[in-house]
């Protein structure tokens, strides 16, 4: 039975990252009536991989990757950049410490095959391996998460390195932070250009087709398909990486929460501001109270990146009004923390949406007859959907990949209530994470 599709990415132009990038000719519509053997929809980083995979597993086999608006545009092209290896562990214990260990194995596993296919395409990202600090303001901060961060880092065997006030003041060029742990695996990346070189670098018996959302969707047939303004698929099987979007195909509507965040560039320092910056030509931050903290980078083209703003989105929309508020919010977070740079401006800024569920597990697995389906990242979208793409198509096929067990350590997303109690239970859990971490913005 099809379904109409209630709601799409609405592509507002103002993705920073793409705007950076020279223009790139997006590759044509869906047109008419098409069979594949394959079709996977959303040709973010999930799909781009699963994409790749099926090819692999299947050389001689026709496969569509069919995506709403235009490669990089969407949640894929505007996350902060960092391909993170370890995981984001809340809480010490002798099973969660195994389970770390579990994630590591899948993130170091997605970015060597990122790593690979960013060489071995010529894709001209920014790829750096810098790391990254993970910082916290208050001393109550440092002592709990940052502490608890540590241990973990211990029990995994991990190196990393504490960093007092005065070393982030010289590496950065701002002592706003009272402390911070630094770890070295994590690569710093212009998103969009990343996603988008690996869509230009598929197989030959991947066809993509872009500006074709989805208006109709046939998930649970014995013959999967999707019609677009302008043509139809039908194919033996599909698979969806659409994350957030995946209720609006009646997929997972019970296991995951979307959540809405707001991100701006500076224009390029100048000389004489990069020179008052600390030693550091490139660096990234992520926040230790990662609700109320900012997630930062200096790029290597000398801009300012700054994510903060963390919301429900359950309608999957947003308004000018609050997008020119989380602006301001960000103008007056770079200059508390950079006052010697002067008047610094925003040159770009916008939102996107990821999906995250309430037990921290990915949202995926069998969804129809022949259909599949992959989505909550949980906040480490370039690697943990880099992953969880190649196995889906795994799965898909039959294949039991030697890391799947890893990768689903800690089961699939949870059960969440229906609304309005989802609506209360999240909005608590977000008001209670803003007060306990007021002091971190």
């Amino acid at each position: 039975m099809s379904i109409r599709i209630g709601r799409l990415p609405a592509e507002d132009q103002s993705n920073g990252w793409s705007a950076l990038l020279p223009p790139r000719r997006a590759s044509a519509a869906v047109q008419g009536e098409l069979d594949f053997d394959w079709l996977v929809v959303g040709a973010g980083y999930a799909g781009v991989a699963a994409a790749r995979q099926l090819a692999r597993l299947q050389p001689n086999a026709s496969i569509a990757l069919v995506e709403a608006g235009v490669v990089g545009e969407n949640a894929s092209g505007r996350n902060s950049g960092f391909a993170i290896d370890l995981p984001h562990a809340p809480g010490t214990s002798e099973h969660g410490t195994e389970q770390g260990r579990r994630a590591i194995r899948v993130g170091r596993f997605a970015l060597d095959e990122l790593d690979r296919l960013v060489k071995a395409h010529g894709i001209d990202c920014g790829w750096e391996k810098r790391g990254r600090y993970h910082v916290a303001v208050t001393d109550e901060v440092a002592k709990h998460s940052l502490a608890t961060y540590e241990a973990n880092l211990r029990a995994w065997q991990e190196p990393y390195r504490w960093v007092d006030r005065n070393e982030l003041r010289e590496a950065l060029g701002t002592a706003y932070y009272g402390a911070a742990i630094h770890t070295p695996g994590t690569y710093l990346v212009n998103p969009a250009s990343l996603v988008r070189g690996l869509a230009d670098s598929l197989p030959p018996q991947v066809r993509l087709f872009e500006n074709s959302p989805v208006i109709e969707a046939d998930i649970c047939g014995r013959t999967p398909g999707v019609r677009t303004p302008s043509g139809r698929i039908r194919a033996s099987a599909l698979i969806l990486t659409v994350n957030a979007f995946s209720q609006s195909f009646g997929v997972y509507r019970a296991r995951q929460i979307p959540i809405l965040l707001f991100a701006s560039l500076t224009p390029a320092l100048t000389d004489t501001q990069l020179g008052q910056l600390g030693s550091e030509s490139t660096w990234g931050v992520t926040p230790a109270h990662g609700m109320t903290g900012s997630t930062m980078r200096l790029t290597r083209e000398g801009r300012l990146m700054i994510r903060q703003g963390f919301e429900y989105s359950p309608s999957l929309r947003t308004t000018d009004a609050r997008r020119a508020k989380a602006r301001e919010t960000h103008l007056a977070l770079l200059r508390r923390r950079f006052p010697q740079l002067g008047p610094i401006e925003l040159e770009h800024s916008w939102a996107g949406w990821l999906a995250v569920s309430h037990n921290h597990a990915p949202a995926f697995g069998r969804v129809g007859p022949r259909s599949f389906a992959a989505s909550c990242c949980n906040g480490s979208g370039i690697v943990r959907h880099t992953a969880a793409g190649m196995f889906i198509a795994d799965l898909a096929v039959g294949q039991d990949h030697s890391l799947m067990a890893d990768f689903l350590s800690q089961g699939t997303a949870g059960y969440i209530p229906p609304r309005p109690l989802r609506d209360i239970g999240v909005s608590l859990a977000l008001s209670y994470g803003a007060w306990t971490g007021r002091g971190e913005r």
